[in-house]
Order: C-alpha cells, then sequence, then structure tokens
C-alpha cells in the first residue's frame, strides 16, 4: 500500500479506519485498568519504567513515575503489565 498513490477519498477512509482502530484498543486499556495498578507507557521519556495509576479520566490516565512525577497519559499509551 503505497500512500502517496491513493486517492484523497482512499486516504480519508484510511485515517477514519485507523481512528477507530486506536479508540478501540484505548476503550480494551479502560476497562481492564485499576487505581493502583502498574503500568508502562509507550514513550521515549518514560520508557522501561514501571508507573503506577494514580486517576483513570475519560481519555487520559494519570500515572505516577518515579522520574517525573505525575503524568498524564492518553490511554492508546498504555501498556498493561
Amino acid at each position: 500500500m503505497d500512500l502517496n498513490s491513493m486517492s484523497i477519498t482512499e486516504l480519508r477512509e484510511l485515517r477514519t479506519r485507523v481512528n477507530i482502530m486506536i479508540d478501540a484498543k484505548g476503550m480494551m486499556n479502560s476497562t481492564k485498568l485499576m487505581i493502583g495498578d502498574g503500568v508502562m507507557v509507550d514513550h521515549k521519556k518514560l520508557s522501561g519504567q514501571v508507573c503506577k495509576v494514580v486517576k483513570i479520566n475519560r481519555t487520559k490516565v494519570v500515572v505516577d513515575s518515579r522520574t517525573i512525577g505525575k503524568v498524564s497519559v492518553p490511554m492508546s499509551m498504555i501498556v498493561p503489565i
């Protein structure tokens, strides 16, 4: 699939499908998470660190990391342990 050869309509459809998939994965994470759980965050600043869930919002999760402190992170970046 070469993005340069796709039409505008095909690109919009692809973007819609990608957004639906991201939302679905985020919702799957939110149902599994509980306050106090240990999670990892898919981000370079928090790579390899286990963070603790402090608060769960509708679209974001507040995690407490040892190095940075409390950080608000999108659910799609949360990796349950």
